[in-house]
C-alpha cells in the first residue's frame, strides 16, 4: 500500500553523500530483498536511489547537492542503516565517515540548501 503523499519529505544531501548512500545500500540490496516483511520497502528505496542517480547522470554540470522523495519509513530505514555502517567504518576514514554522518543528519530532517530534484 503506498504512503500517504504527506508522508514523503524531500532529502537533500551532497552528491558525494548520495552516492555514497547508494553504494551502501547496493552493497546490502540482495541481502535486505529476501527479507519478506521488507521486501516493499527495499524496493521502493532501491527505485527512489536508482532515479536519483539516473537524475545525476543526465546532469551535463553535476550538481553539488541532491534532493529526493522519502517517506518516513524509508528515512527510518535509511538511518538504521547508516548507523550500523558507521559502527563499522574503519575510524582512519574521515572523508567516508564525514559523508555517512552527512547522510544521516540530511536523513533525521537536516538537510538543506540548493538541489537537482531526483
Amino acid at each position: 500500500m503506498p504512503e500517504p503523499i504527506e508522508d514523503v519529505q524531500p532529502v537533500t544531501m551532497s552528491s558525494q553523500a548520495f552516492l555514497l548512500l547508494c553504494r551502501l545500500f547496493d552493497g546490502c540490496y540482495d541481502e535486505l530483498k529476501e527479507t519478506e516483511s521488507l521486501h516493499e520497502l527495499i524496493e521502493s528505496i532501491a527505485n527512489i536511489l536508482l532515479a536519483g542517480v539516473d537524475t545525476l547522470e543526465k546532469q551535463e554540470k553535476k550538481p553539488r547537492t541532491i534532493t529526493f522523495p522519502l517517506t518516513l519509513q524509508q528515512s527510518f530505514f535509511l538511518r538504521r542503516l547508516i548507523v550500523e555502517m558507521l559502527a563499522r567504518a574503519p575510524q582512519n576514514e574521515d572523508r567516508m565517515m564525514e559523508w555517512l554522518q552527512e547522510c544521516l543528519t540530511a536523513l533525521s530532517g537536516g538537510g538543506g540548501g540548493d538541489a537537482a530534484k531526483a
